[in-house]
């Protein structure tokens, strides 16, 4: 099984993602090639999103403006890919709430659905 990380880049939330035998995770922190260009980083984790079996997006309160999981996620859904979200932020978005398999407000909890959704997977 395939996981993209969805989500903000610079608090570190990946990090508390239980890695899984037989479950192989894409974290564009780590695997995109950000530092060579725009374009390839965009390239890399789009063609990522195609081959992943699911999506985990987290997007924190303190995420201004999360347009990067947002293109991730609709890439996604166009490829029937399910999407687990948490969304911390007040209001919930109308794309992020149709397009979820899963839709939570903490982290904690989003976690534990994927925990679930990985050993039903098996």
């Amino acid at each position: 099984m395939k996981i993209y990380l969805s989500g903000g880049m610079y608090s570190g939330w990946q990090d508390s993602i239980i890695k899984k035998d037989g479950v192989e995770y894409f974290d564009p922190r780590l695997h995109s090639q950000q530092n060579v260009s725009a374009i390839k980083f965009v390239d890399d984790d789009i063609k990522a999103v195609r081959e992943s079996d699911l999506v985990f997006c987290y997007i924190e309160e303190s995420n201004p403006m999360p347009l990067g999981a947002a293109w991730e996620c609709a890439v996604a859904a166009e490829n029937n890919i399910p999407i687990i979200t948490v969304w911390e932020k007040a209001y919930i978005d109308p794309f992020f709430a149709t397009n979820s398999l899963y839709l939570y407000c903490d982290l904690d909890s989003g976690i534990e659905r994927l925990n679930k959704y990985i050993n039903k997977s098996k």
